[in-house]
Order: structure tokens, then sequence, then C-alpha cells
């Protein structure tokens, strides 16, 4: 072999080894990955739930062998029913009204995420040709949010309390009728506000290790964090009246009902998903993910009850000759009066169960150092 073709064959092996450590430089300086992304998030609707209302009233008779029953609300539960069975036994004179009760609003689902846009950073390093570790922060303006059923639901039973307390306390009751009454029933919608952050740690998976597009799998754990306010609802009753037998007497009772949408401000996340990368160039693509993400459904509904019933002079008491019967008086705690339950603070008439299924969709831009 000449001195020349020695030269050349040892110029070759020496560029050839450059740009081999050039690329094996290149390689592991190309491990960390930072990307900026955007897209959608919808949320699923949990049906599954443990539900239950408060317990009945105590029973008590009136004077004239009447039976009633002690209620916290005309709004739900006993007292919606026993106001209806009221209204049912007026048989001479038919009472058409009826009280639509809250308990559909109180426990079935009522409320859900509003679906919305997110956006989002995900920073990642490379440990395998094909595996590399990410971590992911998303915010999303999703807030929970009233359905449309359960404020239809809302409504109707605001609207009942009035038309239906109307008609009994318009028409009389029975021989001993009622002038001057006067019916409010209102309703107080509190939307909520916030949004949510959604933090996840993920290994991915390519599914090819070479070409500009390649596909890839995804999963990891991470969490939810709720912000702002959850729905509320607040209803106000009230009606006032004077038996007919004596009008400078009065009857002066509220009924005041706040319905609360609980979420928790944090929740373990499970994520699983997939999609495909696009290289630009060797230190820049973009990126189609969709994550399916999983966490616990704790979205509960409470419900509180604050009857009020005034006191004054003269002091009466009324009821109707039905069976059952309703009892008003203005005697005050020591005579049985119907709407004189126990306030209710907070029972939870829903409590959430199973799994809240999230997807979510994004675009995004990443650069390789």
């Amino acid at each position: 072999m000449s001195v020349r073709t020695r030269v050349i064959l040892l110029l070759v092996g020496c560029l050839g080894g450059a740009s081999s450590s050039a690329l094996a430089q290149a390689g592991s300086s190309d491990r960390w990955e930072i990307e900026v992304h955007g897209g959608g998030a919808w949320f699923g609707t949990p049906s599954t739930a443990t539900t239950a209302l408060p317990s009945p009233g105590d029973p008590f008779v009136t004077v004239t062998g009447r039976p009633s029953r002690i209620v916290s609300s005309w709004y739900f539960g006993d007292g919606a029913a026993l106001f209806n069975e009221w209204a049912a036994a007026f048989t001479i004179v038919p009472r058409l009204q009826r009280m639509t009760s809250l308990d559909p609003v109180l426990t079935q689902s009522a409320t859900k995420f509003s679906n919305n846009g997110s956006v989002g950073l995900r920073v990642g390093r490379r440990l395998t040709p094909r595996l590399t570790a990410e971590v992911s922060a998303d915010f999303r303006p999703s807030r929970l949010e009233l359905s449309q059923t359960a404020l239809d639901g809302i409504e109707a039973s605001r609207a009942s309390f009035e038309n239906a307390w109307k008609e009994e306390l318009g028409s009389g009751l029975a021989n001993s009728g009622f002038v001057n009454a006067v019916v409010s029933s209102t309703s107080d919608i509190d939307n909520g506000s916030g949004g949510q952050i959604v933090t996840v740690g993920a290994l991915t998976v390519r599914l090819r290790h070479d070409g500009p597009l390649v596909p890839y799998a995804t999963g990891g754990l991470g969490a939810a964090f709720n912000q702002g306010r959850a729905p509320s609802v607040t209803l106000k009753g009230h009606y006032t009246m004077s038996p007919s037998f004596n009008p400078l007497a009065m009857f002066d009772e509220s009924d005041t009902v706040v319905v609360q949408f609980a979420r928790p401000n944090r929740a373990l996340v499970g994520m699983f998903g997939g999609g495909f990368t696009y290289d630009v160039s060797r230190r820049h693509g973009v990126r189609v993910d969709f994550r399916v993400q999983m966490s616990p459904n704790q979205l509960d509904t409470l419900v509180s009850a604050s009857p009020f019933v005034k006191t004054g002079t003269p002091a009466v008491s009324t009821s109707s000759a039905t069976t059952p019967t309703v009892v008003f008086s203005n005697r005050g705690p020591s005579f049985p009066e119907t709407l004189s339950g126990q306030a209710i603070t907070a029972f939870r008439t829903r409590q959430g169960s199973g799994v809240q299924f999230e997807t979510a969709l994004t675009v995004g831009y990443f650069v390789r150092f």
C-alpha cells in the first residue's frame, strides 16, 4: 500500500471518528425536551352515588284529633310530601296545585365540570432511546356548574311553592279561611367560579425508534387542584295571612333552604393515552397528544333548612278539618305547629362515588436541548 493511500485512509478514519463522536455528543445533549401546548378538555358526568334525605319529623295530633307532622321545610323531603297529602285531602273544594319537590335536585347528579380549553407546559427527559420521563402542568378554566335539568328542577320547586300556597291560603281552609294572604318564593343561584390545575408525572414509550413521525403511548399519576367557589342555591319561601275568624291576628312563616354542591380542593389523578410527535428538525417539532384522566368522583350535595315561625298577639292557632292537617300558630314553641322542625345543617343528600373521567386533546410545540 502506497504512502498516499495510507494517508487518505487515515484522514477518512479521523473524520469518521469525529463524526461519530459529534453524533454521540448530539444525542447526549438532546435528552431534554420542553413543550408548550393548548387544546380542550371534556368531562364525563358520573352517575354513581349514595343518596339520603332527612328523616321525617315527629307526628303529632291536634286538639281536634287530626294527625299532622313536624317539618323543617316545604320545599323538599317529608315537608313536600305532607303538603301534597294535605292538598289531596280537600275533596269538597279540590286543591289543584301541588308542591314540586326539590328531591330530584338533591339526590340526582345536578352538577358537572364545564368543558373548556386548556393551556400547559410539559418537560421531559429521555431515559433510553424509547423511554422518556416527563412532568406536565395544565390550566383549564373549567368550573363546577349546575346542569340544565337541575336549574329546571330548582325553578319548578320555587314556582310551585308560590302557586300552591296562594291556592291554599287564598281559597280558604274548610270553614275557617284566611284573609290578607301574601305569598312569595324566590331563588338565588350562585354559579360558582374558578378553574382547575392538573399536574401529572408520566412515562412515555416511543412505538417507533426512527423517522420524523413517531407514535407513542403514555401513562402516569398526578393531582388536580380545583380553584374558586362551587355553585350553591338559596330558596326563600314566605307567607303571611290572618285567620278569617280573627283578622287582627297574624301568621308569619318563613322557609329558607340552602343547597350546596361540593367538590374537593384536590384529587388524585390517573392518566393514560397516546399520540405522536413530528420532528420539523433535529431540535424542534410538534406533538399531538390525547389523554384520558381518571379521578375519584367526590361531587357531593348538601342541604340546609331554616324554618321560622313568628310569634305574635293576639295569640291564635288553626288547622284544617282534613286528614292529614297542617297547623298554623303564632303562640310560640310550646304549641304544636307544623313548620316548627329543627334547623337542618349541611345534610349530605348525595355522596359521589365511582370514577370521574376526563378526556383532553392538545397540540404542542417542543424544543430539544
